[in-house]
């Protein structure tokens, strides 16, 4: 089917054309024909790279025109940010009243209104976002005439799964249901999911690049088609060997590793192999993109073997580099520079970055909280192949698995044969339950149980569940509410108290609200408050709580420091702490320590250096500390602690900036961070005032500033008051 036969309006038909696109693929023809562009909801389930995005983007077109509001939900914040810059597309078409459509993307800042938003005609969001937004505003979902749900088979993990099934619940329960349209390469139970969702199907397994699995073994590549061919054998190992046999025939090669540590292994090692395939200009290219790491303000140890490894054509790339870092290297893959990209799994949930072979290095993955290591899912290893092949530049992709263990038949009949594990509802947990639980009935004021089992019937859980089953779980949830003081019951209806909406408003989890409630009725009745560190007290119980992501074990060599810091700052309060767990300080020690150094303007090398957490994890700390350290505060305000509430504040300051309390007041001006603010401090700039008083030329004289940003600090001080 081609653009020009669509029932589509000509400016949508034109706006397509000049993208490129012509002619649809057969899951996209498929998806027209079973009415997506008249307003039936749809499931679609195709390969990567089959043109999911097309289907969505021409129904947003259509949808905008017709003045309706579109919105479309993606897991990750670097996804939304590639989904945005894809739609931003639709701002050239023109509505009936002759105005350009508006796009939007929010991504953060949970218990932050936007109203802002509602003038806007297309809302690019992660999910959490959105949910947070209906916590505070229900007629959010009145307002939706398209909804997109990115990634649907991500209803199937703990953590993303639940907030993705109630806002699709949301949807469902609305009496103005929007059109729902959900993505994904892998769902094995799509009749199941579009059942639940009330849509269409289109499901199929065409790709436009033709995929070839196989398996290496004893030197030795064999594909699923029974093809096979021998390998060179060297000491680098076998995915190394298979990575030169490939790039002879061109393109580029993404190897998967099991952990950090051996994707960055791997890449040193591929250096040998990658060096070979570099022509004179790619060589010129990788000497900037080795410059832009080694000068980065990020810069650590592992910067430079990343550098080095860039040099070479090879690169390594996972959650603990710095975001420069990491999109640095994407960048550089994409343009094809980077011959051989070895990265952890979390690549292929993440960015677009496809490449003619992948290569799994290994079927295993260790579990630090079982302390053992199983076979990984068929979902995942779907998801991992699905990166192999670049459409636009290869006619084949193939996906070869580094077997060391098990024969090829095996292989084949569970991972290439093998359907993706089914999904299903995760709001069975007890906990996440009780979390969105809280939320409806902070949404909706007054439902009764029978209500709220309505509304809980349309869940997933509700759809693959039998009824009295979720309604004992609804009860037991209810309970709880109740008995901590969360919900109040009265006539038989539900309503939540100050505390309950407190918590939703500012996303956390209920064990987190009740943790710090703890806390903080602990501290109010002690009668000498000097025996304990506020600010230590509020970060050691945003680290201790159960929403703080990524926790750091303690080594044995953090006790002292440790030691000290209980013994001395928490004084009377320790006992609360280590009641938590059976683990007490031990999982989060190692964290709390290094924000503390962070806060301390520790640098990413130093903090690297000392407690062995990369920059990528500890932004991921400092990230999920403010967002805790800021919830502690506002619910120190509604108890009625004001002094740990303005430390509290000024703590959740420190964490952004990462620096001592002498520098808040120069950090809150653009463009100068821990870095220049010390600086300023240091040649004696220690006050706005101080600023003010000085001459600009004086202030481009210091070191790390300059005349462009002494001016923009002026232009700043000139409207202050």
């Amino acid at each position: 089917m081609h653009v020009d036969e669509l029932p589509l309006p000509e400016q949508v038909k034109i706006m397509l054309k000049n993208l490129g696109y012509h002619k649809l693929y057969p899951p996209q023809e498929e998806a027209v024909k079973k009415g997506v562009l008249e307003g039936k909801s749809m499931l679609i389930t195709t390969p990567t790279a089959s043109g999911k995005t097309l289907i969505a983007l021409m129904c947003a077109a259509k949808a905008v025109l017709e003045n309706k509001k579109v919105v479309y939900l993606t897991p990750l914040k670097a996804l939304a940010n590639e989904k945005y810059e894809e739609f931003k597309s639709l701002s050239l078409l023109s509505k009936n009243d002759g105005i350009n459509p508006s796009i939007a993307i929010s991504t953060g800042d949970y218990d932050v209104r936007s109203d802002y938003l509602k003038e806007k005609d297309v809302l690019v969001l992660t999910n959490e976002k959105f949910d947070s937004m209906i916590r505070q505003d229900p007629s959010w979902v009145e307002r939706i005439g398209l909804v997109i749900f990115d990634e649907i088979h991500l209803l199937n993990e703990d953590d993303r799964g639940p907030v993705i099934e109630m806002l699709v619940s949301h949807f469902l329960s609305s009496p103005n249901r929007p059109q729902i349209i959900a993505l994904s390469a892998t769902v094995s139970n799509y009749r199941d999911i579009a059942s639940w969702i009330n849509a269409e199907i289109v499901n199929m397994s065409w790709r436009p690049v033709k995929l070839i699995e196989g398996v290496y073994q004893n030197g030795q590549i064999i594909f699923y088609d029974g093809k096979r061919f021998e390998t060179i054998r060297s000491d680098y190992g076998p995915a190394i060997d298979v990575a030169y046999t490939m790039l002879k025939d061109g393109g580029q090669v993404l190897i998967f590793s099991d952990n950090r540590r051996n994707a960055v292994s791997l890449a040193e090692k591929a250096t040998v192999v990658s060096s070979k395939f570099l022509t004179e200009s790619e060589t010129e290219k990788l000497k900037e993109v080795y410059e832009k790491i080694m000068f980065s303000e990020e810069f650590t140890e592992v910067s430079k073997k990343l550098a080095n490894c860039v040099l070479k054509g090879s690169a390594f790339h996972h959650a603990g580099l710095p975001h420069s870092h990491r999109t640095t290297i994407e960048d550089a893959f994409r343009e094809g520079v980077i011959k051989i990209l070895c990265a952890t799994p979390t690549l292929a949930a993440g960015v677009n970055l496809p490449a003619r072979t992948v290569i799994i290095n290994s079927l295993s993955r260790y579990h630090s909280e079982w302390g053992q290591s199983e076979e990984i899912s068929i979902l995942e290893y779907k998801q991992l192949c699905g990166r192999a092949g670049r459409p636009k530049y290869d006619d084949i992709g193939y996906a070869i698995t580094i077997l060391r263990s098990g024969d090829t038949e095996t292989f084949f009949e569970r991972y290439v044969k093998g359907s993706p594990e089914p999904i299903y509802s995760k709001l069975i947990n007890t906990e996440i339950l009780r979390n969105h639980l809280l939320a409806v009935i902070v949404s909706f004021p007054g439902l009764s149980e029978k209500e709220i089992y309505s509304f809980f019937s349309r869940t997933l859980f509700g759809y693959q569940r039998r009824p009295q089953f979720v309604i004992s779980k609804i009860r037991s949830a209810l309970s709880y509410l109740k008995l901590n003081g969360l919900i109040e019951e009265e006539g038989g209806r539900y309503i939540s108290t100050e505390f309950g909406k407190n918590i939703s408003f500012l996303y956390i989890s209920t064990s987190t609200g009740i943790h710090y409630k703890t806390i903080l009725e602990e501290y109010r009745h002690l009668r000498n408050k000097s025996l304990v560190d506020e600010e230590d007290l509020i970060l050691v119980s945003a680290v201790t709580s159960e929403d703080f992501q990524p926790k750091f074990y303690l080594r044995n060599s953090d006790y002292t420091e440790l030691g000290h810091i209980v013994e001395n700052k928490l004084g009377p309060l320790f006992s609360i702490f280590t009641s938590i767990s059976s683990k007490g300080f031990e999982e989060v020690g190692r964290s709390f320590l290094s924000l503390k150094e962070w806060i301390n303007e520790g640098t990413e090398n130093e903090i690297y250096d000392k407690f062995s957490i990369e920059p990528g994890d500890l932004y991921r700390q400092v990230e999920s500390a403010q967002w805790l350290v800021h919830a502690f505060t506002k619910l120190s305000n509604m108890f009625g602690v004001k002094n740990l509430q303005t430390t509290s504040s000024l703590l959740e300051e420190r964490l952004r900036y990462g620096v001592k309390n002498e520098l808040l007041e120069l950090t809150r001006l653009e463009g100068i961070g821990r870095v220049r603010a010390r600086i300023l401090y240091s040649h004696g700039f220690k006050t706005i005032n101080d600023l003010k008083k000085a001459r600009e030329q004086d202030i481009a004289k210091i070191p790390k500033l300059g005349p462009t940003l002494a001016k923009k600090i002026k232009e700043q001080l000139s409207i202050l008051p």
